[in-house]
């Protein structure tokens, strides 16, 4: 005997367990934030024979679910590439030749044929968007259920694919597609598109403690995951500001990413400022480290010219290495800056002088409902002319 949890949206059963959650499924969709319990619940109050338990979920939103398979890697882009460079490997075809009693023989030389002549990227998410509609208004698709095909409508060779491969519960296969070739979570991120933001996805895995004695201890360790994508910034202040903004603007996703420190709690600490960076990145490189690695540089001439440096010095970056400035914006392209003679001119300081201090609340970085100034040459943090307060905020080469 054995117990399920199914990941549900709606009607539909995106993913099913046995008596066990897979770390790999619920990590690509949940973080520990995500995880309910609910004790002294009770499916029917008005019922006194009711069964009285302890509730354990996960539970998130197709939205959160989305930007957390985007952040790791699994975005509809990315999707189409790998789907276009493995598409004759990739597709499972075998139920759909069957049905159409191809010798199994010829399996392989019909497959390549007919994905040349009528698979393409778009046809295939448009028959998933077809499928997985149809599956979250009335459920998954029946093996046993012959009338399914007519109501669904399926017509194209796509949505056969798909349609038979279904039909057949492959275990090497999800939604028509070869798991060993192209891993299911770039097909969950496509399945996510047909269902609408706010719904909501849910893991009950109460169940589970019926049969195996420590598969809820186990679930609740589902979410953990030591591969951080690693974050390399400028200085402590950049690490301190954009930590605290992802815990209140993406708290499903902070648990992917981890910020490199400056110190160590123990005395010990290392060097900031671009040059550093540099260094660490190259050293990542050369060490050929498969974790995924950011860099973000301030949008200033330094940060600008370091991005540029590593770009030339390696030509060919892996795919695990992701170099970025602080983003362009059009309050940049005519901001106060205060020049040598101590006029002050608008300016456009994108690539010139953006560091994460301009990316705060306006309030912070106003005074009297006007901006600031900043200058750029070395000097106080705040410099005041006449009656008038300046912000001053330097290239900084040597951050902590």
């Amino acid at each position: 005997m054995s117990e399920y949890a199914d990941i549900k949206i709606r009607n539909l059963s995106l993913y099913s367990f046995r008596d066990y959650l897979q770390d790999d499924i619920v990590y690509f969709l949940f973080s520990k934030k995500d995880y309910v319990c609910i004790p002294n619940y009770n499916d029917d109050p008005e019922d006194e024979d009711s069964e009285i338990y302890t509730k354990y979920m996960y539970k998130t939103t197709v939205q959160r679910a989305k930007e957390r398979l985007d952040a790791l890697g699994y975005s509809i882009s990315k999707f189409e590439d790998v789907f276009n460079k493995e598409r004759h490997n990739a597709i499972y075809y075998d139920a759909f030749l069957a049905k159409l009693h191809v010798d199994y023989d010829e399996y392989e030389e019909k497959a390549r044929v007919r994905v040349n002549k009528y698979v393409t990227f778009k046809k295939w998410k448009n028959s998933v968007d077809k499928i997985i509609k149809h599956e979250l208004a009335y459920g998954n698709i029946n093996p046993y259920d012959s009338k399914s095909a007519e109501s669904i409508g399926i017509t194209t060779e796509c949505d056969k694919i798909i349609y038979y491969s279904l039909k057949r519960k492959d275990q090497s296969s999800y939604y028509g597609l070869k798991t060993e070739i192209i891993k299911i979570a770039f097909t969950i991120r496509l399945i996510l598109e047909s269902c609408e933001p706010a719904d909501e996805i849910i893991l009950d895995f109460t169940n589970l403690g019926y049969w195996p004695d420590d598969s809820i201890s186990q679930a609740l360790l589902a979410t953990e995951n030591d591969e951080k994508i690693i974050v390399l910034v400028e200085g402590t202040s950049d690490k301190d500001i954009l930590e605290f903004a992802m815990s209140k603007i993406y708290p499903h996703l902070c648990d992917l990413f981890y910020f490199m420190d400056f110190e160590d709690g123990f005395g010990g600490k290392r060097d900031g400022g671009t040059s550093f960076m540099i260094k660490n990145l190259k050293a990542f490189y050369f060490a050929k480290f498969k974790t995924k690695f950011i860099a973000i540089f301030d949008n200033d001439a330094e940060g600008y010219q370091s991005k540029c440096t590593l770009e030339n010095e390696i030509k060919t970056w892996p795919d695990n290495f992701r170099f970025f400035l602080y983003p362009e914006d059009d309050l940049f392209k005519s901001y106060p800056t205060i020049l040598p003679n101590e006029s002050i001119s608008n300016d456009n300081i994108n690539k010139k002088a953006c560091s994460i201090e301009l990316y705060l609340p306006d309030i912070l970085i106003q005074e009297n409902d006007k901006f600031i100034p900043i200058e750029w040459e070395t000097r106080k943090n705040v410099k005041h002319v006449g009656n008038e307060e300046r912000l001053y905020l330097p290239k900084r080469k040597n951050k902590r």
